[in-house]
């Protein structure tokens, strides 16, 4: 199942068809996956974003993605949330944009499958917003953030985590835990914090800039064909 994601780009593919699947055949996808790869299941389900994670951001970032999504399919989304819960994520809104969503939210009434249907909506026009670089997750959450050369890692053996290994001291008769890959020197471990980061930062941009050069090659062919 992952050979054909192994590829570049694959990765936020395979997260993609995730995203946008219902929970239970998430589940099932996810058990697959890591049945083949658990570096891979365990990479895909830290990153995939779901709307309690979106809900779960503070106002000021709710604010970009209530404000650019049309208000029905908000609307739609929040249905059935508890009305405390409606009332601190619309918080974020001016009066009037939040007295439109609560009529919305008075008048809709849709079945399951159309408030799952605004779910998807609304996540992808964050997928979208972040790889515009209107939400920066380095700020927002960094353990969404995807490596440029993910699938690459990935294959080399996934995210090591560090293992606590034992200095054995003959003159003590207990051993010292010793952590492979942090440092006991506290400006070292910032600088390497900082530089982690950085690289965060610069796999956002990168992303963006992708978007960005996507759009605007689909532009180009439009106006070729109207050419």
């Amino acid at each position: 199942m992952l050979d054909r994601y192994k590829k570049k780009g694959g990765f936020n593919q395979l997260l993609q068809l995730l995203e946008t699947s219902p929970t239970t055949k998430r589940e099932q996808f996810l058990g697959l996956i890591s049945g083949e790869s658990p570096a891979w299941e365990e990479a895909l389900r830290k990153r995939i974003l779901t709307i309690d994670k979106v809900y779960s951001w503070e106002g000021q970032y709710l604010v970009e993605i209530f404000s650019r999504v049309p208000p029905l399919t908000l609307a739609n989304a929040l249905h059935g949330a508890p009305p405390e819960q409606v009332e601190q994520l619309l918080s974020c809104l001016p009066p009037i944009s939040k007295r439109k969503i609560t009529d919305l939210l008075a008048e809709s009434n849709p079945n399951p499958a159309e408030k799952s249907t605004c779910i998807s909506k609304m996540l992808s026009e964050v997928r979208g917003f972040i790889a515009q670089g209107i939400l920066k997750l380095e700020r927002i959450d960094p353990d969404l953030l995807i490596p440029e050369n993910i699938e690459e890692m990935l294959s080399l053996g996934g995210f090591t985590v560090p293992m606590p290994t034992y200095e054995q001291d003959a003159t003590k008769k207990d051993a010292k835990p010793h952590v492979v890959g942090e440092t006991t020197d506290p400006g070292a471990q910032q600088e390497v914090d900082f530089l982690k980061r950085k690289l965060n930062q610069l796999a956002a941009e990168v992303n963006a800039l992708k978007h960005e050069n996507s759009v605007l090659k689909d532009k180009l062919t439009q106006i070729k064909k109207i050419a």
